[in-house]
Formats: structure tokens, C-alpha cells, sequence
């Protein structure tokens, strides 16, 4: 709304130039002013209109191609398979985890969760290409899109990051870290490269929140969660204060 009142007063200040000739037209009786006055109010009116559709387009343009940025990137990192020996992704960890000696789950109960884990995996994949195609329908048609449109889409990607986050990347990690961390020594290095860029992505997407509540759209969240479970990272490991024995 504050938009649309920017841009009427806009059209206003624009249909000020012309006033002083229609002053002297309606002066020398050349133009009634009971006429003319409701067609400059009529045109300022749908200069504000189409200046206020065009920036609302631009803009909404702009904001999905943003999320068009955010959302592949997510897909990349998380479901984009990398070779037998490079992939990186969360999930893989499940493949590779090794449960038999572990005293806090057993490899039956370990064996049901991990497919379970799976399942919301490719539950989650499904939903991220309907997401993504959504993306660029409203892209192409952004000329006729409705705010709601793009709140929507915007909110679901939102409740998607986090499902993702809580359902498949802790999950795995949680059930990860009840088995032998020593047979995923090798994988250590690749989850600190995937904590990494789950980190960086999650600090552009809070950023583009942020933005889009800043400038007045209702986001449902202005940051999207964390990721903060480290299977490998135990506080008891670290270094003690060395004690003096008494003399």
C-alpha cells in the first residue's frame, strides 16, 4: 500500500508540469474545470497504478531469482550424488557406518532408522524438485504474479531447509554418532567441508529473510535452522589444565 501511495504521489508531482498551460485554459473558459479535474486525478491514478505494477514485477523478479540461486544450491550440496569416493553428501554417512560394536544401538535398530532416514530423504528430494520447478514457473510468468504467490513459495522453502535439516542431517548424524566413529575417520574431513557450506548457504538464505521482512514482506522466519550436531566433536577430548603434584 505504501508502495502504490508513493507512486500516485509520483503521478501527482508528474501532472504538475502541465497545470500552469491548463490554468490558463480553464481561465480563458477554453477548458471547464469540472472536467478536468477528475481526468488529471483519473491519470495520476494510472500512473501510480502501472509505475507501482512495475516495480512490484522488478522487484519480485529480482527476489526469485534470488531464492532460484538459493534453492539449487541447496540441491547440489545435498542431492546431487558425487562418485563412490567424493560424495559428500549427509546421507552417504549412512552407508558407511559401522554399528556392530556399539553399545548404544544395536545393527537391526541401526539397519531400521537408517531407512527410515532414507525414506524422508526421498520424500524431501521429490518435494525439492516440485519446490524448484515452482521457482521457475513464477519466474517465467512474473509479469502477472501476485504477492501471495511469492510468499508462498518463499515460506515453503523455509519449512523445507528445516525438515531437511532436522529429518535427514541430524538423523544421520545422531544415529551416526552411536556407532564406530573410528571406521568414519576417512569421512571426518568431508562432513567439515559439507558443515561448512551448509553454514555459508544458511547465511545467505537468513540474509535474504531478513531483506524480505525489511522490506515489509511477512515472511513466516527470518532465519532458516541450524545445523549443530558434530558426531566427532567430544568436549571431554580436550586438553586439561595440567595438575602439580604435591611436593
Amino acid at each position: 500500500m505504501k508502495g502504490f501511495i508513493a507512486s500516485f504521489v509520483k503521478g501527482q508531482v508528474l501532472l504538475l508540469v502541465p497545470q500552469p498551460a491548463l490554468i490558463m485554459l480553464i481561465l480563458f473558459n477554453r477548458i471547464s474545470l469540472y472536467y478536468s479535474a477528475p481526468v488529471i486525478i483519473s491519470l495520476a491514478v494510472l500512473w501510480g497504478w502501472f509505475d507501482y505494477s512495475g516495480k512490484a514485477q522488478r522487484r519480485g523478479a529480482s527476489v526469485l531469482r534470488k531464492l532460484e540461486r538459493l534453492v539449487d544450491d541447496f540441491g547440489r550440496l545435498n542431492f546431487q550424488e558425487g562418485g563412490s569416493s567424493d560424495d559428500e553428501r549427509i546421507i552417504s554417512l549412512l552407508d558407511k557406518a559401522n554399528f556392530g560394536s556399539s553399545t548404544l544401538t544395536t545393527p537391526q535398530l541401526a539397519m531400521a532408522t537408517t531407512e527410515k532416514i532414507k525414506e524422508v530423504y526421498f520424500t524431501l528430494e521429490l518435494w525439492y524438485h516440485s519446490m524448484r520447478q515452482k521457482v521457475r514457473l513464477l519466474l517465467r510468468k512474473a509479469g502477472s504474479m501476485i504477492e501471495y504467490d511469492l510468499l508462498e513459495v518463499v515460506n515453503e522453502f523455509i519449512e523445507f531447509y528445516g525438515e531437511f535439516v532436522e529429518k535427514v542431517a541430524e538423523g544421520t548424524l545422531r544415529l551416526v554418532g552411536k556407532g564406530d566413529l573410528s571406521s568414519l575417520e576417512g569421512e571426518r574431513e568431508a562432513f567439515s567441508t559439507f558443515k561448512t557450506q551448509l553454514a555459508e548457504l544458511r547465511g545467505r538464505a537468513n540474509a535474504f529473510l531478513q531483506s524480505l521482512h525489511d522490506d515489509g514482506l511477512p515472511v513466516s522466519e527470518t532465519k532458516v535452522r541450524a545445523l549443530e550436531l558434530d558426531p566427532w566433536f567430544n568436549p571431554g577430548t580436550e586438553a586439561s589444565p595440567t595438575t602439580k603434584s604435591s611436593p
